[in-house]
């Protein structure tokens, strides 16, 4: 019986197993769909994105003449990408959502459009805006067509500050307060104007600021790029503008102003048989610090190489830029040292043999202009078996608007070119207010300029009558010779590392707007090559310097010119401007003083007429 039982209980049992086992595989599906419908709860319950609208970059728009016919042919930019209008005057792009202007290449048959009437700085762009998607262009033809000849006035960095730079108009300790926007619009411009009046009536004329407009010397002041573009305008040339270091230092907001004021900082031009392109090549790192020699980012070569192939390549290239290119001691980590052993420690950019292929493929040739350095420089270096010539101007401020000098010698001034068809055809250095025909300072050797001497700082003979001449804007292809007893003998040039012993010995006793390791042999990046010296024969002879040009020109200088004078600052050239602007000073000083007067009159005719009531 209890046999029997146990039988029962384990069927009992497996029976209830059975029906569990099966009851559970009948299950399965049902949980299955339990956990995909729990699974699709929870996706469901996440919030769900906005759909990303993408916006279109595509623009287009037209170039057309003043007698509404299409211009075709003509380059046009975002700054990324170049395209060329149709016979139509028609272009079509997709800018880059980074792009802040629409701009052309002004046509040699076309004038420069400009800002206004009164501010000739040019104005060829349009600013970006995201609901705007055509921007058509107006040009004006020039009367007579493509101009066989131009002038072009090329200032070396005017960087105007907002401190008030002293300067000096005689050897003494009396500085001149005057402001560096003052200076260069009463010195620099009112000079370019005379030279301006001066050419045949009808002369194309214009000009190039070579960057370092303003420096924020002293804080940052948003006027000031605005003050320094109504006087770039201010005269009849029509200019455009490279950007320099100081008017980044790194920071978007000084980059910014200057792109308010100026436009694109990458673009071109045409005048004449002469493709300008002017480019940003002021590369930072490390906050405010740039590379030197300068460099190019990927993005501007690549709209580089579009501009250059879309330009006939019967026409001259001028590379305008403003740190060069050919010579630095701040480099980048791929620039290549320079074989010269006379500069030793300098540097040529990474981007160099890139920059020298494109540029060999123009039948017209090409130029390399460059600023920054606030010397006088046309730097020739053999470079890769090809002999290459960098323009890199004096400075218009020269030693940063606190003398009428640059570090180097060189007066404060610009420089004038003459170009017909692709050739240049005579070039010289204008100092402000200096006649035209004074390209050259002389110096006697063994002079002391402040402890400071040609002599020991060029390791020249111990001979005090040796003379030295600084010749402005002298190159290899310069013939400079001194003329004793009507014999010609062959001055010695210097081309070297170094300083300009009148120079350094002049800001050593006067500088104070930058540091005087800026102008002395401390400075390593100074490279002199327009420094020549000659021994004469007979240590009484007068002695005739005479400099020839490449382009036919012959200036001459005597050994009676010879600055001997430590501190002097060539104050006789400014003598004129000075007195005029004293005179208006002391107007307004007077006209301060007589409404003084007058307001203190009439307070008292009140006072006495209240207290008699």
């Amino acid at each position: 019986m209890n046999t029997g039982l146990v039988v029962f209980i384990c069927c009992v049992l497996v029976a209830i197993g059975v029906t569990l086992h099966l009851r559970k595989h009948d299950m399965l599906p049902i949980i299955h769909k339990v956990v995909d419908s729990t699974t699709t709860t929870e996706v469901d319950t996440v919030k769900k994105k906005k759909p990303v609208v993408k916006r279109d970059f595509k623009i287009s728009g037209t170039l057309k003449d003043t007698e509404g016919n299409g211009v075709a042919g003509v380059i046009v930019s975002d700054g990324f990408k170049c395209v060329k209008t149709d016979s139509r005057g028609r272009y079509k792009m997709k800018r880059d959502s980074l792009a802040r202007f629409i701009y052309f290449s002004v046509p040699a048959e076309f004038e420069v459009p400009t800002h206004s009437a009164t501010d000739r700085t040019a104005c060829f762009y349009q600013a970006v805006s995201s609901k705007k998607k055509i921007y058509n262009f107006t040009l004006r033809r020039l009367p007579g067509g493509k101009e066989t000849h131009h002038k072009m006035i090329v200032i070396g960095d005017p960087q105007v500050t907002n401190a008030y730079s002293p300067y000096y108009t005689s050897p003494d300790d009396n500085p001149i307060r005057k402001s560096d926007v003052e200076r260069f619009t009463t010195q620099t411009m009112a000079d370019i104007r005379q030279t301006i009046q001066s050419l045949p009536a009808g002369t194309p004329v214009y000009g190039l600021s070579m960057g370092d407009d303003v420096q924020y010397y002293g804080g940052y002041n948003a006027k000031l790029e605005r003050q320094i573009r109504q006087a770039l305008g201010s005269s009849e040339m029509r200019l455009f503008s490279v950007i320099g270091n100081h008017d980044q230092d790194g920071k978007a907001l000084y980059r910014r102003k200057w792109e308010e004021n100026f436009g694109p900082t990458d673009f071109s031009f045409d005048r004449g048989d002469v493709h300008y392109v002017c480019i940003n090549n002021c590369f930072f790192h490390r906050g405010m610090s740039y590379y030197s020699p300068g460099e190019l980012r990927e993005r501007q070569v690549k709209w580089l190489k579009q501009n250059l192939a879309l330009t006939p390549k019967d026409k001259k290239v001028v590379l305008c830029y403003h740190i060069p290119f050919t010579f630095g001691n701040a480099p980048f980590s791929k620039a290549k040292p320079l074989t010269n052993a006379n500069e030793e420690g300098h540097y040529s950019s990474s981007r160099l043999s890139l920059l020298l292929s494109l540029l060999k493929q123009f039948k017209g040739g090409y130029e390399l202009f460059c600023g920054h350095t606030h010397f006088a420089c046309n730097h020739e270096i053999n470079y890769e078996g090809e002999d290459v010539m960098e323009h890199c101007h004096a400075a218009a401020c020269g030693n940063i608007w606190q003398s009428n000098i640059n570090i180097c010698g060189t007066p404060n001034g610009y420089y004038v070119y003459s170009f017909v068809g692709t050739s240049i055809s005579d070039c010289y250095y204008k100092g402000t207010f200096w006649d035209k025909s004074k390209q050259m300072t002389i110096f006697r050797a063994q002079t002391d300029f402040n402890g400071e001497k040609y002599a020991k700082d060029w390791q020249l003979a111990n001979n005090r009558n040796i003379l030295v001449a600084n010749v402005f804007n002298a190159t290899s292809h310069w013939r400079v010779v001194a003329i004793e007893d009507g014999k010609e003998y062959l001055m010695r040039r210097i081309s070297s590392k170094g300083q300009d012993a009148f120079a350094a010995g002049y800001h050593h006793k006067y500088s104070e707007s930058v540091s005087y390791r800026f102008v002395s042999k401390g400075n390593g990046y100074l490279i002199m090559n327009h420094l020549y010296y000659y021994t004469p024969r007979n240590p009484n002879a007068r002695i005739i310097i005479k400099a020839s040009d490449p382009y036919g020109n012959t200036y001459m200088a005597s050994s009676d010119e010879a600055t001997t004078e430590p501190f002097a600052n060539y104050a006789h050239y400014y003598e004129k401007e000075y007195k005029e602007y004293k005179s208006k000073k002391d107007k307004m000083l007077r006209d301060s003083i007589s409404g003084r007067l007058k307001d203190s009159l009439a307070a008292k005719k009140k006072d006495s007429a209240a207290a008699q009531k």
